[in-house]
This record gives C-alpha cells, structure tokens and sequence, in this order.
C-alpha cells in the first residue's frame, strides 16, 4: 500500500519561522500512517498556531508543497479546525455554534462590523467634538436641514445615550456613500473658525444676523455714539477714584458726574432705536471681538448709520456660504473616515453570507444526533423546515434562539458540541486534509476520550494532521486504535535541526507508553549504547522515579545521594540499573561506582550516549537529563561550600528551594541578594521538574519540550553565575 504524504518547499509567516522554513528540503516530509494521521508535537512558542495560519493561506503567509504528485501554493487542500479559543464563537446564542457552513466566518464578520462601526463612530465623534465643537446640542447641527440623512447620523453620533448605535450599518455607509464626491469649495480658514466657534455658543449671534430683516432694520445716525459711550462707562467705572484724566492728564475731572452723563446720553439714543436693532446693537457692542474677520461689527454700525445695507445683505449671503463650506467639510471628513475602512466590503460579504441556507443531509442528522445524544446524554434533535432552515430542539424545547444560561448543557458540553459540528464540515468538505489544532486543550478527561475517538472513527476518511503540544492526546488516540498515526516533533529554532523530523515506531511507543519504554531498558537498548558511564548517570533521576513507583526505598534513598550537590557517598549505579532493569546484553559493567563530585567532573558536549541513528530522541533526552542533573548539582555544591548552609541537621537546608533561600534570605535589603535569589528561582523550576519523575514518568518530556539551542542558554547562564559567586 502506497503511504500517502505531504512535502513541503516553503513555509513563512513573516519572521515567525527561521531561514530553513524559506527553501525546506530536510524533514519536510508529513507521511500518514496506515490509518491517515499524523501528529505533529511542538512546545508552546513554537510556532504551532502560526503554521495553522500558514495552511490556512492567512494574509501575509506563504507556502509551497507537493500532495499526490500535484503542486500547490496556497492552502486549498486543508479543512482547519482551529483550536479551542479560536473555534469557540459561543457569544451567547445557540446559533452562534450550531447554524451555518461557514458559521465561524460569519459570526467573526459580524463581530467584526459590530467593533469597526464602533471604531468608526468613536472617531467621527471625535472629530465634530475636537474639530467642530459640536455637541448634541450644538447649532451646526442645524446647518444640515437640507442634507437630512447626514443630519440624522450626526445626531445620532452627538446623543449622549445611543452615540452612533441608532443608525444602522447599511445607513451610514449607504448615505456617506452618496457624498463620496463631495468637494469643499476653497475658504479663508480664519472665518470658518469663527462661524465654528460661534455655532458653539449657546446663542450664535451670526444667527442674529441671518434673521435681520434688512427692510425692517432702522438707520441712526447716532449709532456709534453707543458704542463710544460704552467703552467710556467701561474705563470712568474702573477709575473712578481718579480726579486725573487717564488719557490726557487734565487735572479736577468729576468722575461720577462724567459717567452719568455718559450713561444718559447712551440711553437716549438707545431709545430711539427698534427692539430688532436694538438687541442687534447691544449684542454687536458686548460680544463682537476685534478680530472678527468677517467685519460684523463695523458692517452692522456703519448701515445702520448711513441707512446703507447693502453691505448686511452680502454679510448675511457670506455667511450662508461658510455655513455650506462648514457642511460639506464635516460630511467631507466622516466620507474621509469611512474610506480608510473596509467595513463596506466585509458588510457586504457578511450579507452574501447569511442569506445563504445550509443544506444537510439525512446521513449527517443521524450522525449528529447519535453522536450528541450518545455522548452527552441529552435528547437533542435537528429537523428542517419548509425553507430548509434547521430547527434544533434539546430535550423536547426549543434550542435555536434561547439564552446560553437557560439551555441544559454545561460549558463543556457547549464546547463538545461545538467541535462535533466542525467535525461534521470537515467531514464533509472537498478538502482531503483536515487540520486539527490542540483539539483537547480545553477539554476534561471525558470530553478527550469522546474527541480522540471522534478523530479516529468519524474523520476516518479524511486524511488528518493534528497540531499538539499534549502527549495525553498521543495516548488517547493509541487507545482508540493501536499506532494509528505517525509522529513529528516540529522544531523551528535557529542554527538547529528544524523541520517536521520523524520518530521511529520504537521512539514513538516509548514516548506514549511506559511499558514499551521499560521494554526497552531490559531487552533492546543494550547493544546501541555508546557511552555506558553517561548513559547510567544520566539516568539516575529516572531510576529514582521508577524506584519510588516500585516502592523499593533502599535504591530510592541510594540514588538520592547523587541528586544533591552536597552530598558526597558513592554509590553503585551499575548494580542499581541491573536490578532496576537487567543486564541483557552484559553492557552494563557489573559496577560502576560515582558520588556528586564524579558527576560534575564528567563533560558531555558534543558526545553520543546511545545510537543516534537508531534512538535519536532518546540520545537527546539522556542529554538533557544529565544536563539538569549536572547544573543542580553544581548550584547546591556551590551555594553549600560558599554560604556554609546546614543541609545535615533536622532544620537544616535539604532541597534546592531551601538552599537558595538561605543563600539569599528573603529578608536581605541587599540587591545583589535579591538579584541573585531572583535568577536561581526561576531557574529552580525548570531544575526541579526534569529532576523528579515520579509524578510523570516521561522521560522525553525535557528533549521535547526545550530546544538544544535553548537548553544550552539556559546552561551558559547558570555556569556564568556560578563563575561570579
């Protein structure tokens, strides 16, 4: 039978990947197993959800692969199922993760219209409040009477209470559309501020002015009068302790007597005017500042003097005109605003895309409802309508359309669901391939039995990637058919081995099952081990852990011994692997005695502890496993000898954690201290996890999890410290 499998040339997503991901000709090879799957584990960080990004031909991304002997450059042979928290849509309503065939595109269009449409609305608030000074009260508004549906939408954006929201999306952009040609005529800059600025005010007085009748506006000639006697009562009321003119210094002045003659004189001839004039006159004098640019003041003072008003009729049209000029800005800029979006195209796809009608088959309704009622103990059925719309009833009520906290499903069982029916599309998309990111990873333990069974058994004629950084799901899916898939670890560090690199069936059964890798510490490693000295120390903290799980206390405290860095007794490593494990092969010498200094006198760079050919995860793994051992043993010898720290008495130090705070107490105000108590803490962790296996006895968990490159910074930095103390 021919093996199926993927090659890829080219994978990038800006700089995500490292260089080798730009011409990818070592392990770019995905082979499917017998069953079609493959597993693809990488660690957090490396870059898992951004290849899901490449594969699904997000923007921005690249790729190049050859699949059946065809060539393709762009992600049109993958179904994608997004992990958890990109696949959840659930925002409160049954049809969020139940209805439609492109359900996740059409709930993420229309969340994204809902936040570009508010993005769009906050804006153009922003502007008529910053540019304009417009509030909900403010005249401008007033200007557009005759450009109605820009009025209604500034209105709406000015209210307190609905900012935007009373105008649908379509309306703002069907009505901003129709000004798209819009051109603001050229203007002084300096009267358009002013018109802005007045319109502002809670009386405008250029309102004043548009309402004159200038058939009805009566001539004085004493006018001006009014307006030399107002700054005169001004400057007699501000000095009129003063016996001394202020501005030609004549001496014997009668102040009070001056500014009731003055006061007099302005209200007779305030009499002689009409109340429109009036008011105009009072507002003129009082308000109008000198460096009005369209001349109100001067204009209105001289007509109504001479009884020439002309000049108040050109006025009253130029101000008309700037109020135009003023309309057809704000609606220039909201237009403006509104092509810097796409909110016009999603909109439009999003429409398009909700008037479609799913079309389901008889097949794919038993499936769901077996599948759902089967695993979730719910009675859930799903009949259609006349117009082929799906009406879902759970336990005999209405499901479509209810409130999430009034259905009788939990979150997990919301979430199941929700991957069943992405599992339905993918099954019944033309993809050949479906991709499957970290589908456990927010799942209980009952969920994950039902999904690995879901991927096995439901997808089975899909071709299936799965993207994971769990070795549970490894598990889980052996459980459900013995060594369905085929496994990759996927790397993506610089100056590294990079790429998708292949596990052997030996190393994958060894990393999924503790039977078959204590098989092979009794029967198969012997004759491949290269260096039999590393090789037994560096699985000294594993032989721990078994020991504790077997309850054999004696090579337990043994071994503990050689786990403490200020420790000094020799034990026989030889003699405890043999009796852990045997001697098949007679590789094992039948002693080989080491204490702690031992251990840290041996080098292990660029050395082979077992065949790399044949065990090349495991090699990697006995690397990593001695390197933990050697740095915390050299970081507790050190902090022991040079901080004299009791590690014998009942009280003393014993553990790594201890150590470090005696060495650098909480309580020290010296910033070296804290510093240094800082470094080790977090290194302390990282220490102590690789070290005990006897809360998760898989021994590649360190090779798989960090990157060589990464574990040789993480040595660099602890043998710097230790240099300096």
């Amino acid at each position: 039978m021919k093996v199926e499998k993927i090659i890829f040339t080219q994978i990038e997503n800006e700089d995500i990947f490292v260089s080798n991901y730009k011409k990818l000709s070592k392990n770019n090879e995905i082979k499917f197993s017998k069953e079609g799957i493959s597993v693809i584990y990488g660690p957090n960080g490396t870059g898992k959800t951004s290849l899901v990004k490449v594969l699904s031909s997000e923007k921005g991304t690249k790729v190049k692969y050859t699949y059946n002997e065809n060539e393709y450059k762009d992600g049109s042979q993958f179904f994608v199922i997004n992990d958890q928290n990109n696949r959840n849509i659930i925002k409160g309503e049954t049809k969020d993760f139940l209805l439609g065939d492109n359900i996740k595109k059409e709930f993420e269009l229309q969340e994204y219209i809902e936040n570009e449409y508010d993005r769009l609305c906050k804006e153009s608030i922003s502007i008529l409040k910053n540019n304009y000074k417009i509030s909900s009260t403010s005249k401008s508004i007033d200007c557009f009477s005759e450009w109605k549906s820009i009025q209604d939408i500034i209105k709406d954006l000015m209210n307190n209470r609905s900012k935007g929201t009373n105008i649908k999306v379509d309306t703002y952009i069907s009505e901003l559309e129709k000004h798209a040609q819009i051109i603001v005529p050229k203007y002084e800059e300096d009267k358009l501020e002013y018109i802005i600025s007045d319109l502002s005010e809670k009386n405008p007085f250029i309102i004043e002015i548009e309402t004159i009748d200038t058939n009805k506006l009566a001539n004085n000639s004493h006018i001006k009068e009014i307006e030399e006697n107002t700054e005169a009562i001004k400057i007699l009321s501000r000095f009129n302790y003063k016996e001394q003119c202020i501005v030609c210094d004549s001496n014997g002045i009668d102040s009070k007597n001056l500014l009731n003659k003055k006061s007099k004189n302005k209200e007779e001839i305030i009499k002689t005017l009409d109340e429109k004039t009036k008011k105009i006159v009072e507002k003129i004098i009082t308000n109008i500042s000198e460096k009005d640019p369209f001349r109100i003041k001067d204009i209105m003072l001289k007509s109504i003097e001479t009884g020439d008003l002309k000049e108040v009729s050109e006025l009253i049209k130029l101000i008309k005109e700037y109020k135009d000029i003023l309309v057809k800005r704000i609606t220039n800029d909201l237009v403006q605003l509104c092509k810097t979006s796409d909110i016009k195209v999603k909109n439009e796809e999003y429409k398009k895309m909700i008037n479609q009608k799913p079309d389901i088959t008889e097949e794919d309704f038993l499936y769901i409802e077996q599948i759902i009622n089967s695993n979730m103990n719910k009675k859930l059925q799903i009949i259609r309508d006349d117009k082929k719309n799906i009406k879902i009833v759970l336990e005999d009520r209405d499901f479509l359309g209810i409130e999430r906290e009034k259905l009788p499903l939990s979150t997990g069982e919301q979430n199941f669901l929700s991957l069943t029916f992405e599992f339905l599309k993918a099954k019944n998309s033309d993809k050949p391939i479906i991709i499957l990111d970290d589908p456990i990873s927010s799942f209980d333990s009952i969920y994950k039995n039902k999904i690995a069974y879901a991927i096995v058994k439901i997808l089975q004629n899909k071709k299936r990637i799965i993207l994971t950084h769990n070795t549970d799901l490894l598990r889980l899916l052996d459980g459900q058919f013995k060594k369905c898939f085929s496994l990759f670890l996927f790397n993506n560090t610089e100056n590294e081995e990079n790429g998708f690199i292949a596990l052997n069936s030996n190393e994958r059964d060894m990393l999924i099952n503790l039977e078959e890798l204590l098989k092979t510490f009794r029967e198969n490693i012997f004759k491949h081990i290269k260096d039999t000295k590393l090789f037994l120390i560096s699985l000294i903290p594993f032989m721990r852990g078994y020991s504790t799980i077997i309850n054999n206390t004696i090579i337990k405290e043994d071994l503990t011994q050689l786990m403490h860095g200020y420790k000094t007794k020799e034990i026989d490593i030889a003699e405890i692997y043999i009796k852990l494990f045997g001697n098949n092969e007679k590789k094992i010498p039948d002693s080989y005695k080491v204490n702690v200094d031992t251990i840290l006198n041996e080098t292990i760079d660029k050395k082979e502890i077992v065949d790399k050919n044949i065990y090349p995860l495991l090699n990697r793994t006995l690397v990593h496993s001695f390197t933990y051992l050697f740095l915390r043993l050299l970081i507790e010898k050190k902090l022991v000898s040079k901080y004299k720290i009791d590690t014998e008495s009942k009280s003393g130090a014993k553990q790594l954690g201890q150590i470090i705070s005696r060495a650098f107490p909480e309580s020290s105000k010296n910033i070296d201290d804290m510093k240094n108590r800082v470094f080790l803490t977090t290194k302390k962790t990282l220490l102590n996890e690789f070290n005990h296996f006897e809360g998760n006895m898989s021994i590649f968990q360190p090779a798989i999890d960090i990157t060589d490159n990464m574990l040789e910074k993480e040595k660099n930095d602890i043998l710097d410290f230790v240099s300096k103390l």
